[in-house]
């Protein structure tokens, strides 16, 4: 009798995620749509997971590699208000962990549940949890967390369509990420256009005063109000190049830049990353996600291009502006010319740009690697806005 039970429970995961599939190819129909802050596609593919599936709700967390963390991106019956928009640190979540490093649902009815430690969240809903990765290709995209209320463990059926769903919703992922990439990378595009207009126009009366300034005449009359006309020109250029779609690198964050260092510390035990930030010193709480996403990214370039062993983070404030400095002592491949710098980077470097402020990077000696985010001490509404 078993013989024949076993290809029934097989029969019956694949017809469930063969009806998931469907679920999900009508879900992605709106992805061109979706906007990079919105939460309504992700939590139609919460609320496909349910209806496909047989679970009572789910709640959605995506991984950020940079700064490993899994935050809440959608959910089906579930306030995702109640979650952390910085989510939680992947060092952090045991339960997500083993999910997504054994690549297996877990379920915490499951006989060993005790053994692998508190739920990741404490604002999950008390019930009965499963952990579904959303993995494909060895590459993490984030954890999807279900709940049903039978008081059973998941069976086999349900666990297999979990886990082939998990797949699907990180294809679906991928194919959203690609599709912000995409709008971020004409966004780049257009904003460089933009630069090198700029930079011609503004050089060209630049040159021009120059030669003014440079012949030692007085200015007054007509070539005085010439000069103060090219001036008002050169700043209204400049301004142009402030305003325009406002790029951002990361999700809003309550969390602080001394959070988030120590937090980092914990999650990398293989470089040893010092902390030397000025007390009493604050990074404006509208500029901390692109301080943070400027950290991530730094860190993460660092280890994957790079040998380091010690990253340096300090944090400094001079009159009316912050620095924040990470140092390497373990040089990027690619060197000086940075052609290991990936769009990250350069897109915080126009949202820097946007803010006020100003991001570099590059070589520091022959075997250092810096990245330094400069930033108004005080928030500019009037460039940000």
């Amino acid at each position: 009798m078993a013989s024949e039970a076993q290809p029934q429970e097989h029969q019956s995961a694949a017809v469930v995620a063969a009806d998931a599939l469907g679920v999900f190819v009508r879900a992605m129909a709106g992805i061109e749509q979706a906007t990079p802050e919105s939460a309504g596609f992700y939590d139609g593919l919460c609320e496909a997971v349910c209806r496909a599936v047989g679970v009572d709700r789910s709640v959605m967390f995506l991984y950020d590699e940079g700064r490993r963390r899994v935050r809440p991106v959608g959910s089906h019956r579930i306030d995702r208000e109640r979650f952390p928009v910085e989510g939680v640190g992947i060092e952090d979540a045991p339960l997500s962990r083993v999910c997504l490093e054994e690549d297996r649902v877990v379920d915490s009815l499951d006989t060993n549940g005790d053994e692998l430690g508190r739920p990741d969240l404490a604002q999950l809903p008390e019930g009965d949890l499963a952990y579904v990765p959303i993995a494909a290709g060895g590459t993490w995209y984030g954890v999807m967390v279900v709940e049903q209320t039978t008081g059973e463990p998941l069976g086999i059926p349900q666990r297999d369509a979990l886990w082939i769903a998990g797949k699907v919703v990180a294809f679906a992922a991928e194919a959203r990420r690609a599709t912000r990439h995409q709008e971020q990378a004409r966004q780049l595009e257009h904003r460089l256009m933009l630069v090198r207009q700029v930079h011609e126009q503004v050089i060209q009366r630049l040159f021009g005063l120059g030669l003014v300034l440079g012949s030692g005449q007085p200015l007054q009359g007509d070539a005085l109000e010439r000069a103060r006309v090219e001036v008002e020109a050169t700043q209204a250029d400049l301004r142009q190049l402030l305003h325009g779609p406002q790029l951002r690198t990361g999700a809003p964050t309550a969390m602080r830049l001394a959070e988030e260092v120590e937090r980092l510390q914990r999650a990398h035990d293989t470089v040893e990353l010092q902390a030397d930030l000025e007390p009493g010193v604050e990074i404006p709480l509208t500029l901390e996600s692109l301080a943070q996403s400027v950290l991530g990214e730094a860190v993460r370039n660092a280890l994957k291009h790079g040998a380091p062993t010690v990253l340096h983070v300090t944090l400094t404030r001079r009159d009316d502006a912050l620095s924040l400095t990470i140092d390497s002592d373990g040089a990027t491949h690619g060197g000086a010319g940075g052609s290991s710098t990936g769009l990250g980077l350069r897109l915080a470097a126009v949202e820097a740009l946007q803010a006020g402020g100003l991001l570099e990077f590059g070589a520091r000696g022959k075997e250092g690697w810096r990245v330094r985010l400069l930033l108004p001490a005080i928030e500019e509404t009037e460039v940000v806005g």
